[in-house]
């Protein structure tokens, strides 16, 4: 049996290098809203307004980004157990996954104390793995009747939870806000004391089972679809263009109705949109992986593909910085522009982020066949020094 050790980067799948840089950049576009404004508010302070800039970007990434950047971030999580474990009956690739996940889990602890992001997806991914590699020998159609009966509970657990919210539970008091302002540009040590409480309560929680039920069902449908053979040459366009417009016929319809009933609710959930919430994310997810593989399969866009490959190649490096870069621009100690920009200032402050993670990914794989913290994570994992 030949040794274990680290997959040579030159035998990686480029597609979903690519897919995954993609997933990393529309994650940081639902990111930047609360690593530069309340981090735990999901809408705009305002009362809704077409005519309002900060509602018009909340109303585009409630259509197409919220959630299914997560989405697909999740179903390459779930391809990428399957590619680790493999097909045989070696003890040891689920042992030396287990290891991963506890580094993830580390990795997760950092992000969201040191780093100041509570909103970390590491620890959730950690504990969603787990479950996963229990799960990863079930077939197609098994893993796609887990991940519905998944969905369909976290459906209704969001139906009953929109009963009892109303539009001001949706938005922080002035004493929220002035209290969380206090901590967020004062010193690093105020920045840090704060954060990591709203992480601990955030993790130490009910909802966090959401987050990793959540996190297990986009794994199992990413698991199902490697299954299917959805991300190999294999596959015909025509398929490929079915995915696409039954998920985004789908999404956007179920999206949109999401969007109207929490915009005529003043900002707040409803029991109609619970229920869709998962269905129309899952839809519109699915849409993006069938237009992204089309494009992959005809050549477009070759050197924009290649910039999200290498940076889907070191994602988790980048993942960490974002936050680090987040934490430097909007708090005290650093630039001191927390709550001082609108929604599309926002999304020029993470545009500018993903441009320079772009040229640093670029320079980086010019000298290196990892990124720092994915060389950092083999070491860990296997136990030896990657090449």
């Amino acid at each position: 049996m030949p040794p274990l050790a680290p997959a040579d980067p030159t035998r990686r799948i480029v597609s979903l290098d690519a897919l995954r840089g993609i997933a990393l950049c529309g994650i940081l576009l639902i990111n930047i809203f609360d690593m530069g404004g309340p981090v735990a508010m999901d809408r705009p302070m305002a009362p809704p307004s077409i005519a309002d800039p900060d509602w018009q970007v909340w109303g585009f990434a409630q259509l197409f980004v919220t959630g299914t950047m997560r989405g697909l971030f999740s179903m390459l999580f779930g391809i990428g157990l399957l590619l680790f474990v493999g097909d045989g009956d070696s003890v040891d690739r689920p042992r030396l996954y287990m290891r991963r996940l506890m580094l993830l889990f580390a990795f997760g602890v950092v992000d969201s104390t040191l780093l100041l992001w509570p909103g970390d997806i590491l620890i959730i991914y950690a504990f969603a793995g787990a479950l996963a590699l229990i799960l990863h020998g079930l077939k197609p159609y098994q893993l796609c009747a887990a991940a519905a009966v998944i969905l369909i509970m976290l459906s209704g657990w969001a139906a009953h939870e929109a009963g009892g919210i109303t539009p001001a539970d949706t938005v922080y008091s002035a004493k929220m806000l002035a209290s969380e302002g206090a901590a967020r540009l004062g010193s690093y040590g105020q920045t840090f004391d704060y954060m990591s409480w709203v992480a601990w309560h955030w993790t130490v929680n009910a909802l966090t089972y959401r987050w990793v039920a959540d996190a297990l069902a986009f794994m199992l449908v990413g698991m199902a679809l490697h299954r299917m053979g959805f991300f190999s040459e294999g596959r015909s366009e025509g398929t490929l263009r079915r995915l696409m417009a039954i998920g985004y016929g789908v999404g956007v319809a179920l999206r949109l109705i999401h969007l109207l009933a929490v915009w005529h609710n003043q900002g707040a959930p409803t029991i109609l949109s619970g229920l869709i919430d998962q269905p129309g994310r899952l839809a519109m997810t699915l849409g993006h992986v069938g237009l992204f593989l089309l494009l992959w399969r005809r050549g477009a866009w070759p050197r924009l593909m290649a910039a999200f490959a290498r940076m889907g190649r070191m994602a988790l490096t980048l993942y960490l910085g974002q936050s680090l870069m987040g934490a430097v621009i909007f708090s005290g100690f650093g630039l001191g522009l927390w709550n001082r920009l609108g929604g599309p200032a926002l999304w020029l402050v993470a545009l500018a982020i993903l441009l320079v993670e772009g040229v640093f990914a670029w320079a980086w794989l010019k000298r290196f066949r990892y990124g720092p913290v994915e060389w950092l994570w083999r070491r860990g994992t296997y136990g030896k020094m990657p090449a």
